[in-house]
């Protein structure tokens, strides 16, 4: 298509322009073509039914009495929002992988069929979240294995981890914990077991550097005096290794349970309400322990990557910063390259044909939507007869 030919020379136009400018190709290519991600997510609900709606939507080992009435906390909602955090900071679905048991969207008690909510405000969480692992293989086993990048379940098809020594990890767990361990619908995950599996990945090199989030009682337990701190490995927890985890959201007119986790809605939540390529995984601790008010936020691992961006974990980073600083410099040179174009194209060509049809025009606007602002002068063009021939040469003629 002929069209295509002028675009494709405007864009070597640009990457010309942006090499000479001192800009890289690749800067500019990664701006229009949004290659995925090499950043992995891993977000886990442990827990099953739907008196644990909010982990997969949590405090505690117990029910949770409001008004003397008891109030059970529902715990895969977590997991569901978290999924919509990252995939609006544009981690790609095949870098994301889940855990949830998922039978609370559609249990008989939910009086909002097919929908989860992770606040009073009754935003539906659930709505297009991929669940990579449900129902019976929401095992301890199968979170290891996921971890170490099993090839039997790879080759049965299922997701594992297949980051790299170049690839940030970021892992989220939400479910039921006592000392020293984590819980899987009656399974246990025991500290010494999971920092065994992180110094594995360490030394295997499957990550340069991972964060994980753990959203359970006594959940610091897992961790302190066991972690090393010369892994490249940030830990965050709900709670000392001491205290339970509580919940938030019990007392909603309609669901007879909790939504969500304290901890984990403040971390989500400010994920949501700030710049994440710039809020640092610190001023995310501080922000989240301040505002966890029923339980002990507590920080273990490498503290030197205090400093770095949320973002370099719970989003796409690269594409994040790219579209925030790099289209300032691309709109710039493309408004001044498509004035360069539309005065030698009149200047030394006169129009001879019909323009583009109004199907091609949208299909034009539809495939470079960071260029689309400016191409109403070359739909201009197009409009007043001159033909693709004419405004190829012109391309060439500026850019040269």
């Amino acid at each position: 298509m002929r069209r295509c030919s002028i675009l494709v020379t405007f864009l070597f136009c640009i990457d010309h322009v942006a090499f000479l400018d001192g800009v890289s190709v690749h800067n500019w290519s990664s701006i229009f073509n949004n290659q995925p991600s090499k950043n992995w997510v891993f977000l886990v609900a442990g827990t099953n039914t739907w008196e644990n709606y909010r982990h997969q939507a949590p405090c505690t080992t117990l029910p949770v009495v409001v008004n003397s009435r008891v109030i059970c906390v529902l715990i895969q909602a977590d997991v569901f929002h978290a999924y919509q955090v990252v995939r609006k900071n544009n981690v790609p679905p095949e870098n994301i992988i889940t855990f949830a048991y998922d039978d609370i969207a559609n249990n008989p008690r939910n009086p909002f069929k097919g929908q989860v909510f992770n606040d009073y405000n009754h935003l539906d969480v659930y709505r297009d979240v991929v669940i990579d692992y449900r129902g019976k293989d929401v095992t301890r086993d199968n979170f290891v294995k996921v971890l170490r990048g099993d090839k039997t379940l790879e080759a049965n098809e299922k997701k594992v981890l297949k980051s790299g020594p170049d690839d940030n990890v970021f892992i989220f767990f939400s479910g039921h914990g006592s000392t020293s361990l984590i819980a899987f619908m009656g399974e246990y995950l025991h500290a010494m077991e999971l920092n065994d599996t992180l110094a594995y990945m360490h030394s295997k090199k499957k990550f340069n550097k991972l964060v994980l989030y753990t959203e359970a009682c006594k959940s610091g337990s897992m961790f302190k005096d066991v972690l090393p701190s010369n892994m490249g490995i940030y830990v965050i927890t709900s709670a000392t290794e001491v205290e339970d985890s509580c919940a938030a959201f019990c007392v909603d007119s309609k669901i007879d349970v909790c939504l969500a986790n304290e901890f984990s809605y403040e971390w989500i939540a400010d994920s949501e309400r700030n710049d994440i390529k710039k809020r640092t995984l610190k001023e995310q601790y501080t922000a989240v322990k301040r505002r966890t008010l029923l339980s002990h936020v507590m920080k273990y691992g490498d503290m030197r990557m205090e400093s770095l961006p949320v973002g370099k974990f719970q989003g796409h980073y690269d594409l994040l910063k790219h579209r925030n600083n790099g289209n300032l410099v691309l709109d710039h040179i493309v408004g001044e390259m498509f004035r360069d174009i539309d005065v030698d194209v009149t200047t030394h060509h006169k129009p001879t044909i019909k323009g583009l049809s109004k199907r091609d025009e949208l299909m034009c606007f539809k495939a470079v939507p960071e260029v689309a602002k400016h191409t109403t002068h070359l739909m201009d063009l197009c409009k007043a007869g001159y033909n693709p021939e004419m405004l190829i040469e012109s391309v060439r003629n500026v850019c040269s």
